[in-house]
């Protein structure tokens, strides 16, 4: 870990990687650990498994690194602000596969050798696809797969096919299995994250809209709809962070919603006045809405106490 030596407000940049190879670890949930114990703030790991905290207070934080398929890790405490901290921080932080993920010498930091006969099988499947001949797409993937099983671009097209051809099942399956050889696979956990919560499964989703937010940190709709599944979950910190993100984004008031998630999340707070903001937000973006009479309904119980 390196810092500089001034004193106030401190820069934390995390580098998170595999402990076996020491590549980067991409979409994993970082949560900076104020000292007091909460969470202070959260992040989630970019393609280069790099994260930022911006403005962080001086105090003794820590940095909880966790995911599917890697063990929660925890760093040593950080020291910022006064003579031992610094304006900027670099910490960096090595995580370990699960079991369940097949172990350390899988995962999606190695590169496959993929068998030329899968090659060729996902080239004329691709081709296929192109020509929308999803049938014939289909079978030229599933014969790359079972030439090379841990082929995950073979497994994250056919899951493509799969929701052409109206087969939601077999779609999901082929994604599942696709991240979980390649967690990285944006359209496969794109899905993924849509189906489950579609299907009010929020554990589920949960770690697919959080990698899918990694890729597209600057998606309102996946943003909105991963601090409702944080929510849902009973995990107000992380989705009060995320909602309060949306605004700032383009197409924002296509999810005013947002504001409703982060009133949610402040209920019981003793901050009346701050969700009464996020109502009147709410009815600024979306005056004609579903929801807007019972938001109105809420807001004028707020203001009558």
């Amino acid at each position: 870990m390196s810092s500089g030596s001034s004193a106030g407000m401190t820069t934390i940049t995390v580098r998170v990687t595999y402990q076996r190879n020491h590549r980067p670890a991409p979409g994993l949930r970082v949560e900076l650990i104020s000292p007091f114990g909460g969470v202070a703030d959260i992040r989630t790991t970019d393609g280069n498994g790099g994260a930022t905290f911006d403005g962080v207070s001086s105090g003794r934080y820590q940095v909880r690194v966790s995911g599917p398929d890697v063990e929660t890790t925890t760093s040593e405490p950080i020291e910022t602000g006064g003579s031992q901290g610094g304006p900027y921080i670099t910490e960096s932080i090595q995580v370990r596969l699960t079991e369940t993920a097949g172990g350390e010498v899988s995962g999606p930091a190695l590169a496959p050798i993929v068998p030329e006969a899968a090659k060729q099988e996902f080239k004329l499947g691709s081709k296929e696809m192109d020509k929308k001949r999803w049938q014939e797409a289909k079978d030229h993937f599933q014969k790359a797969i079972a030439a090379f099983p841990k082929y995950a671009e073979a497994l994250n097209n056919l899951g493509l096919v799969e929701i052409q051809l109206k087969d939601g099942k077999d779609a999901v399956e082929a994604f599942r299995t696709a991240t979980q050889i390649d967690p990285t696979l944006q359209q496969a956990n794109l899905y993924l994250g849509q189906f489950y919560y579609e299907n009010l499964r929020y554990k589920e989703a949960e770690p697919y809209l959080l990698r899918a937010a990694a890729d597209r940190p600057k998606s309102a709709q996946i943003l909105t709809a991963l601090a409702n599944v944080e929510l849902q979950n009973g995990e107000t910190a992380l989705a009060l962070t995320n909602a309060r993100k949306v605004p700032s984004l383009a197409n924002h008031k296509q999810f005013a919603v947002s504001h409703l998630i982060v009133a949610q999340a402040l209920t019981g707070r003793g901050q009346d006045d701050e969700i009464a903001k996020e109502y009147e937000e709410y009815l600024k973006e979306a005056p004609d809405s579903s929801l807007a009479p019972r938001v109105k309904d809420a807001l004028a119980k707020l203001k009558s106490k």
